[in-house]
Protein backbone atom coordinates (compact mmCIF):
# COMPACT_ATOMS: atom_id res chain seq x y z
CA UNK A 1 0.00 0.00 0.00
CA UNK A 2 1.29 3.45 -1.57
CA UNK A 3 0.91 6.50 1.21
CA UNK A 4 0.86 10.30 0.37
CA UNK A 5 1.71 12.29 2.96
CA UNK A 6 2.81 15.92 3.93
CA UNK A 7 6.48 16.31 4.92
CA UNK A 8 8.09 19.54 7.08
CA UNK A 9 11.13 17.02 8.24
CA UNK A 10 14.28 18.72 7.43
CA UNK A 11 16.25 15.81 7.32
CA UNK A 12 13.70 13.93 5.26
CA UNK A 13 13.50 16.41 3.02
CA UNK A 14 17.24 16.99 2.66
CA UNK A 15 16.71 12.95 1.66
CA UNK A 16 14.49 13.65 -0.83
CA UNK A 17 16.16 16.02 -2.43
CA UNK A 18 19.18 14.02 -3.08
CA UNK A 19 17.87 10.42 -3.14
CA UNK A 20 15.02 11.46 -5.88
CA UNK A 21 15.22 15.24 -7.20
CA UNK A 22 18.97 15.39 -7.71
CA UNK A 23 19.42 12.24 -10.55
CA UNK A 24 16.06 13.02 -11.99
CA UNK A 25 16.51 16.86 -12.66
CA UNK A 26 19.08 18.69 -14.62
CA UNK A 27 21.26 21.07 -12.33
CA UNK A 28 19.70 23.99 -13.55
CA UNK A 29 15.57 23.06 -13.03
CA UNK A 30 16.80 21.88 -9.25
CA UNK A 31 16.75 24.49 -6.57
CA UNK A 32 19.80 23.56 -4.32
CA UNK A 33 19.01 21.57 -1.67
CA UNK A 34 19.66 24.38 1.01
CA UNK A 35 17.03 26.36 -0.66
CA UNK A 36 15.10 23.63 -0.97
CA UNK A 37 14.72 23.08 2.83
CA UNK A 38 14.10 26.33 3.22
CA UNK A 39 11.59 27.65 0.73
CA UNK A 40 9.17 25.10 2.54
CA UNK A 41 8.80 27.48 5.90
CA UNK A 42 7.54 30.06 3.14
CA UNK A 43 4.49 27.90 2.96
CA UNK A 44 6.07 25.57 0.12
CA UNK A 45 4.55 22.10 0.74
CA UNK A 46 5.97 18.46 -0.19
CA UNK A 47 4.21 15.74 -0.45
CA UNK A 48 5.92 12.21 -0.10
CA UNK A 49 4.97 8.60 -1.09
CA UNK A 50 5.52 6.07 0.58
CA UNK A 51 5.49 2.25 0.37
CA UNK A 52 4.05 0.12 4.02
CA UNK A 53 7.72 0.08 5.32
CA UNK A 54 8.31 4.07 4.97
CA UNK A 55 10.03 3.88 2.18
CA UNK A 56 10.12 7.09 0.03
CA UNK A 57 8.87 6.31 -3.23
CA UNK A 58 8.35 9.83 -5.22
CA UNK A 59 7.74 13.39 -4.43
CA UNK A 60 5.67 16.33 -5.11
CA UNK A 61 6.52 20.26 -4.37
CA UNK A 62 4.18 22.45 -4.16
CA UNK A 63 5.14 26.65 -4.41
CA UNK A 64 1.83 29.04 -3.49
CA UNK A 65 2.43 32.75 -5.80
CA UNK A 66 -0.57 34.30 -4.00
CA UNK A 67 -3.46 33.00 -5.63
CA UNK A 68 -1.49 30.61 -8.25
CA UNK A 69 0.16 27.44 -6.69
CA UNK A 70 3.29 25.97 -8.83
CA UNK A 71 3.85 22.22 -8.94
CA UNK A 72 7.36 23.09 -8.51
CA UNK A 73 9.04 19.33 -8.99
CA UNK A 74 6.60 16.29 -9.88
CA UNK A 75 9.46 12.56 -9.31
CA UNK A 76 8.86 8.98 -8.83
CA UNK A 77 11.79 6.91 -8.08
CA UNK A 78 12.42 4.63 -10.82
CA UNK A 79 11.91 1.43 -8.76
CA UNK A 80 8.32 2.78 -8.26
CA UNK A 81 7.52 3.40 -11.48
CA UNK A 82 4.64 2.09 -13.34
CA UNK A 83 2.94 1.43 -9.37
CA UNK A 84 0.88 4.45 -9.74
CA UNK A 85 3.22 6.75 -7.40
CA UNK A 86 3.06 9.81 -10.13
CA UNK A 87 -0.44 9.67 -10.67
CA UNK A 88 -0.80 9.65 -7.09
CA UNK A 89 1.03 12.43 -5.89
CA UNK A 90 -0.82 14.58 -8.68
CA UNK A 91 -3.78 13.59 -7.31
CA UNK A 92 -3.14 14.56 -3.89
CA UNK A 93 -1.40 17.84 -5.14
CA UNK A 94 -4.82 19.09 -6.99
CA UNK A 95 -6.89 17.69 -4.17
CA UNK A 96 -4.71 19.87 -1.67
CA UNK A 97 -4.62 23.01 -3.49
CA UNK A 98 -8.16 22.93 -5.59
CA UNK A 99 -8.75 26.51 -4.22
CA UNK A 100 -5.64 27.71 -6.20
CA UNK A 101 -5.02 28.40 -10.11
CA UNK A 102 -2.35 25.22 -10.28
CA UNK A 103 0.71 26.02 -12.36
CA UNK A 104 3.08 23.52 -13.72
CA UNK A 105 6.54 23.78 -15.94
CA UNK A 106 7.44 21.01 -18.78
CA UNK A 107 9.91 21.22 -21.19
CA UNK A 108 9.16 21.57 -24.57
CA UNK A 109 9.23 18.30 -26.71
CA UNK A 110 11.05 20.42 -29.76
CA UNK A 111 13.64 21.91 -27.77
CA UNK A 112 14.26 19.28 -25.01
CA UNK A 113 15.27 15.45 -26.12
CA UNK A 114 14.02 12.51 -24.66
CA UNK A 115 16.88 11.66 -21.39
CA UNK A 116 17.22 7.82 -20.12
CA UNK A 117 17.16 9.65 -16.65
CA UNK A 118 15.38 13.24 -17.03
CA UNK A 119 12.67 11.24 -19.52
CA UNK A 120 10.49 11.98 -22.72
CA UNK A 121 9.13 15.62 -22.95
CA UNK A 122 6.19 14.44 -25.33
CA UNK A 123 5.51 11.16 -22.56
CA UNK A 124 5.49 14.08 -19.72
CA UNK A 125 2.66 16.13 -22.13
CA UNK A 126 0.61 13.06 -22.01
CA UNK A 127 1.01 12.23 -18.54
CA UNK A 128 -0.09 15.78 -17.79
CA UNK A 129 -2.88 16.51 -20.29
CA UNK A 130 -4.70 13.23 -18.58
CA UNK A 131 -5.27 15.39 -15.71
CA UNK A 132 -6.31 18.06 -17.49
CA UNK A 133 -3.10 19.88 -17.88
CA UNK A 134 -3.45 23.13 -20.86
CA UNK A 135 -0.67 25.24 -22.35
CA UNK A 136 -0.38 28.88 -21.85
CA UNK A 137 0.13 30.97 -24.55
CA UNK A 138 3.16 32.70 -23.15
CA UNK A 139 6.65 32.25 -24.21
CA UNK A 140 7.91 31.50 -21.19
CA UNK A 141 11.08 30.52 -19.03
CA UNK A 142 12.30 28.99 -15.79
CA UNK A 143 13.78 32.07 -14.06
CA UNK A 144 17.46 30.97 -12.68
CA UNK A 145 17.02 28.48 -9.39
CA UNK A 146 20.28 30.11 -8.13
CA UNK A 147 22.73 32.75 -8.32
CA UNK A 148 24.69 30.29 -9.67
CA UNK A 149 22.58 29.37 -12.76
CA UNK A 150 20.72 30.81 -15.86
CA UNK A 151 17.27 30.53 -17.21
CA UNK A 152 15.97 27.60 -18.50
CA UNK A 153 14.38 28.53 -22.01
CA UNK A 154 12.79 26.09 -24.16
CA UNK A 155 10.16 25.28 -21.70
CA UNK A 156 6.33 25.68 -21.55
CA UNK A 157 4.00 27.04 -18.63
CA UNK A 158 0.40 24.94 -18.03
CA UNK A 159 -2.46 25.68 -15.54
CA UNK A 160 -4.53 22.74 -14.44
CA UNK A 161 -8.18 22.99 -15.77
CA UNK A 162 -10.09 20.31 -13.38
CA UNK A 163 -13.84 21.05 -14.29
CA UNK A 164 -13.26 21.87 -17.74
CA UNK A 165 -14.64 25.40 -17.79
CA UNK A 166 -11.07 26.90 -19.10
CA UNK A 167 -11.14 24.33 -22.18
CA UNK A 168 -14.24 25.14 -22.91
CA UNK A 169 -13.79 29.10 -23.22
CA UNK A 170 -9.81 28.61 -24.59
CA UNK A 171 -8.94 31.14 -22.38
CA UNK A 172 -8.56 32.11 -19.04
CA UNK A 173 -11.36 33.70 -16.73
CA UNK A 174 -9.99 37.27 -14.89
CA UNK A 175 -9.16 35.72 -11.37
CA UNK A 176 -6.90 33.08 -13.12
CA UNK A 177 -5.53 35.77 -15.15
CA UNK A 178 -5.08 37.74 -12.39
CA UNK A 179 -3.29 34.99 -10.53
CA UNK A 180 -0.59 33.98 -13.63
CA UNK A 181 0.30 37.74 -13.61
CA UNK A 182 0.96 37.51 -10.01
CA UNK A 183 3.06 34.44 -10.60
CA UNK A 184 5.06 36.28 -13.36
CA UNK A 185 5.60 39.27 -11.32
CA UNK A 186 6.97 37.45 -8.47
CA UNK A 187 9.12 34.60 -10.68
CA UNK A 188 10.71 37.48 -12.51
CA UNK A 189 11.29 40.36 -9.88
CA UNK A 190 13.10 43.54 -11.50
CA UNK A 191 14.01 41.51 -14.98
CA UNK A 192 14.05 43.99 -17.44
CA UNK A 193 15.59 42.20 -20.23
CA UNK A 194 13.83 41.73 -23.98
CA UNK A 195 12.39 38.48 -22.75
CA UNK A 196 11.15 39.16 -19.22
CA UNK A 197 9.18 42.03 -21.15
CA UNK A 198 8.10 39.91 -23.58
CA UNK A 199 6.90 36.92 -21.27
CA UNK A 200 5.47 39.86 -19.35
CA UNK A 201 3.64 42.01 -22.10
CA UNK A 202 2.02 37.90 -23.31
CA UNK A 203 0.07 37.81 -20.22
CA UNK A 204 -1.56 41.09 -20.41
CA UNK A 205 -4.19 41.16 -22.79
CA UNK A 206 -7.58 39.85 -21.10
CA UNK A 207 -7.55 36.13 -22.47
CA UNK A 208 -4.95 34.64 -21.97
CA UNK A 209 -5.35 31.72 -24.24
CA UNK A 210 -4.73 28.19 -22.91
CA UNK A 211 -4.40 25.38 -25.78
CA UNK A 212 -4.12 21.20 -25.22
CA UNK A 213 -0.60 20.03 -24.66
CA UNK A 214 -0.93 18.58 -27.91
CA UNK A 215 -0.37 21.86 -29.50
CA UNK A 216 2.25 23.55 -27.79
CA UNK A 217 3.70 23.93 -30.88
CA UNK A 218 1.62 27.28 -32.10
CA UNK A 219 3.41 29.23 -28.56
CA UNK A 220 5.89 30.96 -29.39
CA UNK A 221 9.33 30.00 -27.57
CA UNK A 222 11.35 31.77 -25.76
CA UNK A 223 14.12 33.60 -26.50
CA UNK A 224 12.50 33.80 -29.98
Amino acid sequence: MISFDSSTDAAELRDAHRTLLTPSFRPGELVPEHDFVAQLGEGGEVLLARDQDGRMLGAAVAQPFGDAVLLEYLVAAPSSRGRGVGSGLLSAFLDRWSGSVMLAEFDRPDVQSPHPVHGDPAARLRFYARFGALALDLPYFQPPVSEHNSREHGMLLAVFDRDGRIAERGALDARQQRAVQHYLHEILEAADDPDARRLRAAAEPDGLRAIPLEDYARIARSPL
